[in-house]
């Protein structure tokens, strides 16, 4: 197998994204299916890298259409769970993005989005939100909030 840059795939680059989906598994957390809530226990900047977690995030939706990623402030985690989005959606280019790794940047609550149902069927549109450790957010106060919203 090669590398996108042409040269011969080793054995290290195919251990380092084994024990990124291993350090991914043994993080994350589900706290609901529909829409489909995950806590990674930790921060975003630890540990494995996005890729790994956009694989197992979508593999865990089973077959599903498009997606696009959003991220956002420890904040709006609550408005997110509420409305099915932090702000209004558009289709505006940078509103979201087809990889996890470019929404982590914008903070530690990365939204989900079905690509096909943006910015028009917003309502149905979120399928799932990936939240990390940081700014004062935890695997139990999530949990309390998903509880309290009556997510399942």
């Amino acid at each position: 197998m090669n590398e996108p840059t042409g040269t011969p795939d080793t054995g290290d680059r195919q251990a380092r994204i084994l024990d990124d989906l291993q350090d991914a598994v043994e993080r994350m957390h589900v706290l609901s299916r529909s829409p489909r809530i995950v806590v990674a226990s930790g921060t975003r900047h630890e540990g494995a890298r996005p890729m790994a977690w956009q694989v197992l995030f979508e593999r865990s939706l089973g077959a599903h259409p498009a997606l696009q990623y959003r991220g956002t402030t420890a904040m709006r985690l609550q408005a997110v769970l509420v409305n099915g989005y932090d702000s209004e959606p558009t289709l505006t280019p940078g509103w979201a993005c087809g990889r996890l790794g470019d929404a982590l940047s914008a903070g530690p609550v990365v939204q989900v989005f079905r690509a096909d149902r943006l910015p028009d069927d917003v309502s149905r549109a979120l399928v799932g939100v990936i939240v990390f450790e940081e700014d004062g957010l935890s695997l139990a106060g999530v949990r309390a909030i998903v509880q309290e919203l009556g997510l399942r």
